[in-house]
Protein backbone atom coordinates (compact mmCIF):
# COMPACT_ATOMS: atom_id res chain seq x y z
CA UNK A 1 0.00 0.00 0.00
CA UNK A 2 1.38 3.40 -1.00
CA UNK A 3 0.93 5.80 1.91
CA UNK A 4 0.50 9.56 2.11
CA UNK A 5 3.67 9.72 4.20
CA UNK A 6 6.62 8.04 2.53
CA UNK A 7 10.21 7.66 3.70
CA UNK A 8 13.03 6.12 1.68
CA UNK A 9 16.66 5.17 2.30
CA UNK A 10 18.85 5.08 -0.79
CA UNK A 11 15.66 5.00 -2.86
CA UNK A 12 14.13 2.05 -0.99
CA UNK A 13 10.70 2.97 0.36
CA UNK A 14 9.79 1.76 3.85
CA UNK A 15 6.18 1.10 2.83
CA UNK A 16 7.44 -1.26 0.11
CA UNK A 17 9.50 -3.37 2.54
CA UNK A 18 6.21 -4.82 3.74
CA UNK A 19 2.72 -3.59 2.94
CA UNK A 20 1.69 -4.05 6.59
CA UNK A 21 4.08 -1.33 7.76
CA UNK A 22 2.05 1.84 8.29
CA UNK A 23 3.96 5.11 8.69
CA UNK A 24 2.26 7.18 11.39
CA UNK A 25 4.51 10.26 11.37
CA UNK A 26 7.76 11.69 10.05
CA UNK A 27 9.84 14.47 11.59
CA UNK A 28 12.72 16.05 9.59
CA UNK A 29 14.16 17.51 12.80
CA UNK A 30 16.29 20.63 13.30
CA UNK A 31 20.08 20.80 13.73
CA UNK A 32 21.40 20.78 17.27
CA UNK A 33 23.55 23.84 17.86
CA UNK A 34 26.22 24.46 20.48
CA UNK A 35 26.47 28.14 21.46
CA UNK A 36 29.19 29.65 23.61
CA UNK A 37 28.49 32.96 25.32
CA UNK A 38 30.12 35.30 27.80
CA UNK A 39 28.54 37.97 29.99
CA UNK A 40 28.92 41.58 28.87
CA UNK A 41 30.19 44.13 31.32
CA UNK A 42 27.41 45.86 33.13
CA UNK A 43 24.18 44.46 34.40
CA UNK A 44 22.73 42.69 31.38
CA UNK A 45 23.39 40.88 28.16
CA UNK A 46 25.84 38.39 26.72
CA UNK A 47 27.95 38.11 23.60
CA UNK A 48 28.31 34.98 21.51
CA UNK A 49 31.81 33.51 21.58
CA UNK A 50 31.27 30.35 19.53
CA UNK A 51 28.66 28.72 17.35
CA UNK A 52 28.77 25.15 16.06
CA UNK A 53 26.18 22.96 14.36
CA UNK A 54 26.55 19.46 15.88
CA UNK A 55 24.03 16.98 14.45
CA UNK A 56 20.45 16.61 13.31
CA UNK A 57 17.93 13.90 14.18
CA UNK A 58 15.13 12.97 11.80
CA UNK A 59 12.61 10.30 12.73
CA UNK A 60 10.02 7.96 11.29
CA UNK A 61 7.28 6.42 13.43
CA UNK A 62 5.45 3.34 12.18
CA UNK A 63 2.90 0.76 13.27
CA UNK A 64 2.35 -2.85 12.18
CA UNK A 65 -1.05 -3.65 10.71
CA UNK A 66 -1.25 -7.28 11.85
CA UNK A 67 -3.57 -8.75 14.54
CA UNK A 68 -1.96 -9.05 17.96
CA UNK A 69 -2.25 -12.84 18.11
CA UNK A 70 0.09 -13.23 15.13
CA UNK A 71 3.17 -12.47 17.24
CA UNK A 72 5.71 -14.24 15.05
CA UNK A 73 4.51 -12.37 11.96
CA UNK A 74 4.53 -9.05 13.80
CA UNK A 75 8.14 -9.71 14.88
CA UNK A 76 9.13 -10.62 11.32
CA UNK A 77 7.75 -7.35 9.99
CA UNK A 78 9.36 -5.37 12.82
CA UNK A 79 12.74 -6.90 11.92
CA UNK A 80 12.24 -5.98 8.26
CA UNK A 81 11.75 -2.36 9.23
CA UNK A 82 14.89 -2.45 11.40
CA UNK A 83 16.96 -3.96 8.60
CA UNK A 84 15.73 -1.27 6.21
CA UNK A 85 16.73 1.48 8.64
CA UNK A 86 20.17 0.10 9.48
CA UNK A 87 21.26 0.42 5.84
CA UNK A 88 21.85 4.15 6.60
CA UNK A 89 22.74 6.32 3.58
CA UNK A 90 20.51 8.95 1.98
CA UNK A 91 17.15 9.56 3.68
CA UNK A 92 14.31 11.23 1.79
CA UNK A 93 10.78 12.22 2.79
CA UNK A 94 8.20 12.56 0.04
CA UNK A 95 7.15 16.03 1.19
CA UNK A 96 10.77 17.29 1.38
CA UNK A 97 10.90 17.73 -2.37
CA UNK A 98 14.40 17.85 -3.83
CA UNK A 99 16.11 17.43 -0.44
CA UNK A 100 17.89 14.58 1.32
CA UNK A 101 19.75 13.84 4.56
CA UNK A 102 22.95 11.80 4.79
CA UNK A 103 22.42 9.40 7.72
CA UNK A 104 25.51 8.40 9.74
CA UNK A 105 23.83 6.73 12.72
CA UNK A 106 20.51 4.96 13.24
CA UNK A 107 18.82 4.43 16.62
CA UNK A 108 16.24 1.64 16.41
CA UNK A 109 13.51 1.06 19.00
CA UNK A 110 12.87 -2.05 21.00
CA UNK A 111 9.83 -4.05 20.00
CA UNK A 112 8.28 -4.08 23.48
CA UNK A 113 5.34 -6.42 23.90
CA UNK A 114 4.21 -7.20 20.35
CA UNK A 115 0.84 -8.31 21.75
CA UNK A 116 0.02 -4.59 22.01
CA UNK A 117 -1.06 -4.22 18.40
CA UNK A 118 -1.58 -0.44 18.68
CA UNK A 119 2.08 0.15 19.58
CA UNK A 120 4.05 2.62 17.47
CA UNK A 121 7.80 2.43 16.89
CA UNK A 122 10.11 5.38 16.23
CA UNK A 123 13.37 5.08 14.30
CA UNK A 124 15.83 7.96 14.67
CA UNK A 125 18.18 8.88 11.82
CA UNK A 126 21.16 11.02 12.85
CA UNK A 127 23.46 13.04 10.58
CA UNK A 128 26.76 13.98 12.19
CA UNK A 129 29.07 14.85 9.29
CA UNK A 130 26.68 17.20 7.50
CA UNK A 131 23.97 18.09 10.05
CA UNK A 132 21.58 19.58 7.49
CA UNK A 133 19.08 18.53 4.89
CA UNK A 134 20.75 19.15 1.52
CA UNK A 135 19.66 19.66 -2.05
CA UNK A 136 19.62 16.35 -3.90
CA UNK A 137 20.76 18.07 -7.10
CA UNK A 138 23.78 20.34 -7.29
CA UNK A 139 23.67 23.96 -8.39
CA UNK A 140 26.43 24.47 -10.97
CA UNK A 141 28.21 27.30 -12.78
CA UNK A 142 30.28 26.72 -15.90
CA UNK A 143 33.33 28.86 -16.68
CA UNK A 144 34.32 28.76 -20.34
CA UNK A 145 37.65 29.76 -21.86
CA UNK A 146 36.14 33.11 -22.91
CA UNK A 147 35.01 34.00 -19.37
CA UNK A 148 38.42 35.25 -18.21
CA UNK A 149 38.43 32.73 -15.34
CA UNK A 150 35.51 34.43 -13.56
CA UNK A 151 31.85 33.73 -12.92
CA UNK A 152 29.09 33.85 -10.32
CA UNK A 153 27.36 30.97 -8.57
CA UNK A 154 24.02 31.56 -6.86
CA UNK A 155 24.06 29.37 -3.77
CA UNK A 156 20.65 28.06 -2.65
CA UNK A 157 19.63 27.12 0.87
CA UNK A 158 19.55 28.74 4.29
CA UNK A 159 22.98 28.03 5.74
CA UNK A 160 26.65 28.09 4.81
CA UNK A 161 27.71 25.24 2.51
CA UNK A 162 30.84 24.16 0.60
CA UNK A 163 31.73 24.27 -3.09
CA UNK A 164 33.17 21.62 -5.37
CA UNK A 165 35.21 22.55 -8.44
CA UNK A 166 36.56 20.77 -11.49
CA UNK A 167 39.21 22.90 -13.18
CA UNK A 168 40.87 21.98 -16.49
CA UNK A 169 44.13 23.56 -17.60
CA UNK A 170 43.49 25.24 -20.97
CA UNK A 171 46.65 27.38 -21.02
CA UNK A 172 48.81 25.18 -23.25
CA UNK A 173 51.51 24.96 -20.57
CA UNK A 174 51.92 23.66 -17.01
CA UNK A 175 50.30 25.59 -14.17
CA UNK A 176 52.24 25.46 -10.90
CA UNK A 177 50.63 28.31 -8.93
CA UNK A 178 46.84 28.54 -8.87
CA UNK A 179 44.32 30.38 -6.71
CA UNK A 180 40.65 29.39 -6.57
CA UNK A 181 38.32 31.86 -4.86
CA UNK A 182 34.58 31.41 -4.34
CA UNK A 183 32.86 34.08 -2.30
CA UNK A 184 35.23 34.96 0.54
CA UNK A 185 37.08 31.59 0.65
CA UNK A 186 40.26 30.83 -1.30
CA UNK A 187 42.51 27.86 -1.98
CA UNK A 188 46.05 28.76 -3.01
CA UNK A 189 48.25 26.10 -4.61
CA UNK A 190 51.98 26.05 -5.30
CA UNK A 191 54.07 23.39 -7.03
CA UNK A 192 50.84 22.01 -8.47
CA UNK A 193 52.32 20.78 -11.75
CA UNK A 194 48.95 20.81 -13.54
CA UNK A 195 49.85 19.94 -17.13
CA UNK A 196 47.88 21.18 -20.13
CA UNK A 197 44.44 19.49 -20.25
CA UNK A 198 44.89 17.92 -16.81
CA UNK A 199 42.08 18.47 -14.27
CA UNK A 200 42.19 19.67 -10.69
CA UNK A 201 39.20 18.32 -8.76
CA UNK A 202 38.15 19.84 -5.43
CA UNK A 203 35.37 17.70 -4.02
CA UNK A 204 33.62 16.33 -0.97
CA UNK A 205 32.53 12.79 -0.19
CA UNK A 206 29.04 11.90 1.01
CA UNK A 207 30.47 12.42 4.51
CA UNK A 208 31.27 16.04 3.65
CA UNK A 209 35.05 15.53 3.93
CA UNK A 210 37.21 17.51 1.52
CA UNK A 211 39.50 15.90 -1.04
CA UNK A 212 41.73 17.49 -3.72
CA UNK A 213 42.99 15.45 -6.67
CA UNK A 214 44.82 15.99 -9.93
CA UNK A 215 43.51 13.83 -12.78
CA UNK A 216 45.32 12.66 -15.88
CA UNK A 217 42.71 11.19 -18.20
CA UNK A 218 39.42 9.91 -16.81
CA UNK A 219 40.42 7.73 -13.87
CA UNK A 220 44.08 8.04 -12.84
CA UNK A 221 44.60 10.65 -10.13
CA UNK A 222 47.17 11.98 -7.67
CA UNK A 223 46.22 13.47 -4.31
CA UNK A 224 47.38 17.07 -4.10
CA UNK A 225 45.96 18.27 -0.79
CA UNK A 226 49.54 19.00 0.28
CA UNK A 227 49.92 21.53 -2.54
CA UNK A 228 47.69 24.01 -0.72
CA UNK A 229 49.59 26.84 0.88
CA UNK A 230 49.23 27.85 4.51
CA UNK A 231 47.18 30.89 3.55
CA UNK A 232 44.34 28.76 2.17
CA UNK A 233 40.95 28.51 3.82
CA UNK A 234 39.96 25.24 5.52
CA UNK A 235 37.32 24.74 2.82
CA UNK A 236 35.55 26.60 0.03
CA UNK A 237 32.78 27.89 2.28
CA UNK A 238 30.03 29.94 0.63
CA UNK A 239 26.93 31.72 1.87
CA UNK A 240 23.45 31.59 0.30
CA UNK A 241 23.09 34.09 -2.52
CA UNK A 242 25.47 35.26 -5.23
CA UNK A 243 29.13 34.30 -4.81
CA UNK A 244 31.84 35.46 -7.21
CA UNK A 245 34.21 32.84 -8.64
CA UNK A 246 37.77 33.88 -9.54
CA UNK A 247 40.54 31.53 -10.70
CA UNK A 248 44.02 32.97 -11.24
CA UNK A 249 47.28 31.44 -12.37
CA UNK A 250 46.53 30.48 -15.97
CA UNK A 251 43.77 30.01 -18.52
CA UNK A 252 41.28 27.33 -17.45
CA UNK A 253 37.79 26.02 -17.95
CA UNK A 254 35.87 25.04 -14.84
CA UNK A 255 32.67 23.75 -13.32
CA UNK A 256 31.87 24.97 -9.81
CA UNK A 257 29.01 23.38 -7.89
CA UNK A 258 27.38 23.22 -4.47
CA UNK A 259 24.46 21.70 -2.59
CA UNK A 260 22.20 24.02 -0.63
CA UNK A 261 21.83 23.26 3.08
CA UNK A 262 18.67 23.80 5.17
CA UNK A 263 18.05 24.18 8.89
Amino acid sequence: MILTRRAALNGSQLDQVDSRIVIRSMDPGVPHENIGAADRMGGAGQRMTAQHWQYIDASVTFAIDVPKKQLALRREIFDKAKKWALAKGWLTFNYMTGKRLRVDKVVVPGSGDLWNWTNEYTITFRAYNVPFWQDSTATTEEIAAADENTGTITVPGEEETVCDAEITNASGSTIDALTVTVGSSSFEFSGLGLADEERLVIGHGDDGILYIRKYTGTSYFVRVMDKRTGGSADDLYVQPGDNTITITGGDVTATVSCYGRYV
